[in-house]
């Protein structure tokens, strides 16, 4: 759009005739607030629709003189009787095009801006002009204030619509409110990603989005979305999303809740076209991890990032073009803490990434579809797992060595339990030292210096390193810390009091300590 320099010096004035009082039995305190933004937001909505987004850079323009805001489309007239009755709207029957709907924004702008916000209104089209005014209505013997126009005819038609609303300074406002309208060189808009006639997504240009502009309460970032071509939502990344079609049937809304944007982009990315979509993902790439946080998670990108990663999957072009500009994505489904044995197997799987060395991101499960293995058999594939096997005979012995401190530290415990059997982790690739599985004991559980006894343990497995001569104290600490898990997870506070136990009771025996560890360091001599 453009501010137009024409004639318009004022509206109402040069008429042919007296006016026409109109009533529009709106009453004047009829219960509706809107803010200056969104009455100016719906008068230049009318002009938007006259005109639509492929023309608006070229037919519509607006000026400010002398307090006066002009708002003008060229070559656009129609009759005022559209404006008079509540829900009368000429965009109904092909409301996809259309930013406007309910056939009241006119009557409801004008009520707001004359009773809240002091504006005066004026418009001219064809052959007639107006005035929005006050008026008495008689109900039942009592006499209401109600809205109503003063129209006049006017022998010289006009080719224009313009509008005019004073008094009027707030060319920032004004800004604000024509950038939140969909055309595709709305400054806001940078590249171009993809447009057809009932979506488009842009990357964002690096122009400020204005104060007051609208967006999501608790999702305030640079990225929009347009829904019905007017701005309603916002997120954290440098995307546009614009869905022509949504209708948003709450008029008294004038932004979006995050699961609204969630719902207008997956929307939007159902209709992309594999490039397209690579070039989203791309810019998505902090959420390509998202998972719902529950069972009915509205506003989770899962199924946004699913949708565009099936996209690409759809070509084999950009299937092999996205494997080779990102080689190292590894797939981790999501795993249930009651599914014992894969949570186990994901959390050694995740420290082997951790201490692998290896430049691998993580990514849902999605992305197999674009031929990425998943975490657990590139750890499989390195023999990363904890893999347990029998002890030889000189593990044997050192294993029996540490049973005996064991029973001579804690001979409470082993009052109550059985310690349990000791393999040797076979990788030396492994990411745990020591490593075990925790079942849950039925019934009342034992207890040991105050603390239940909540698990029993079937095995504990020890690296082959640690049952070196020069390993005694990691061998200790590790087998201690493999026992206490009988209390609980590696996270629970009753894991982390009995690991404190076990240390104070080892501290206090330093002495006996000392000795195993001599007889430790002997063993490799005799053996």
């Amino acid at each position: 759009m453009k501010k137009q320099p024409g004639h318009y010096g004022k509206i109402v004035g040069n008429v042919e005739t007296d006016p026409e009082l109109i009533p529009l039995n709106l009453i004047y305190d009829y219960p509706v607030q809107w803010s200056k933004f969104k009455v100016l937001r719906d008068l230049i909505q009318n002009f938007y629709d006259a005109v639509q987004y492929r023309q608006w850079s070229h037919r519509f323009s607006y000026k400010i003189d002398g307090g006066k805001l002009f708002l003008i489309a060229s070559d656009v007239g129609f009759s005022y009787d559209w404006l008079v009755h509540i829900g009368a709207s000429t965009k109904r029957e092909n409301s996809g095009d259309y930013a406007g709907y309910f056939g009241e924004g006119f009557k409801i702008a004008s009520l707001c801006a004359i009773r809240d916000h002091g504006w005066n209104v004026e418009m001219l089209s064809r052959d007639w002009e107006l005035m929005v005014v006050t008026t008495k209505l008689k109900v039942d013997d009592r006499y209401l204030k109600s809205l109503a126009y003063n129209v006049w005819r006017n022998v010289n038609k006009s080719r224009d619509t313009v509008l005019c609303l004073y008094p009027f300074d707030d060319e920032a406002l004004l800004n604000s409110v024509l950038l939140s309208f969909y055309y595709p060189s709305n400054p806001l808009f940078g590249e171009k990603i993809w447009e057809s006639s009932e979506a488009a997504v842009y990357f964002r240009s690096k122009k400020p989005k204005p104060i007051g502009y609208p967006s999501t309460y608790d999702d305030a970032g640079p990225g929009i979305v347009f829904a019905g071509y007017q701005a309603l939502g916002s997120f954290q990344y440098p995307l546009v999303f614009c869905l022509h079609g949504f209708r948003y049937n709450d008029r008294e809304r004038n932004s979006f809740f995050r699961m609204d944007v969630v719902k207008v982009i997956q929307q939007t990315v159902a209709k992309l076209p594999p490039a397209a979509s690579a070039s989203v993902l791309q810019a998505l790439k902090s959420r390509w991890y998202d998972r719902p946080r529950k069972k009915y998670d509205f506003d989770s990108w899962h199924p946004i990032i699913r949708a565009l990663v099936r996209n690409i999957a759809a070509s084999s072009k950009e299937k092999r073009e996205w494997q080779d500009q990102h080689p190292r994505l590894l797939v981790a489904r999501q795993v249930k803490r009651t599914d014992v044995p894969q949570y186990n197997r994901r959390r050694q799987a995740l420290d082997w990434l951790r201490t692998s060395g290896k430049d691998y991101r993580l990514v849902q499960e999605a992305f197999q579809a674009l031929g990425y293995t998943t975490l657990e058999d590139a750890c499989e594939q390195d023999d990363g797992f904890s893999v347990a096997r029998k002890p030889t005979a000189l593990e044997s012995r050192r294993i029996q060595m540490l049973e005996e401190l064991v029973s001579l530290l804690l001979p409470e415990l082993l009052d109550r339990i059985e310690l349990p059997p000791c393999k040797i982790i076979k990788s030396e690739r492994a990411a745990w030292q020591g490593m075990t599985t925790c079942i849950p004991i039925k019934g009342e559980p034992p207890r040991f210096r105050g603390l239940s006894l909540r698990y029993r343990l079937p095995y504990v497995a020890l690296k082959e390193v640690l049952l070196h001569s020069d390993h005694f104290g990691n061998a200790v600490s590790t087998y201690l810390h493999e026992l206490a898990h009988m209390f609980g997870g590696d996270s629970s506070a009753s894991f982390s009091r009995a690991l404190s136990e076990l240390m104070e009771i080892t501290l206090s025996n330093s002495r006996l300590i000392a000795q195993w560890q001599d007889q430790w360091e002997k063993l490799a001599k005799r053996g």
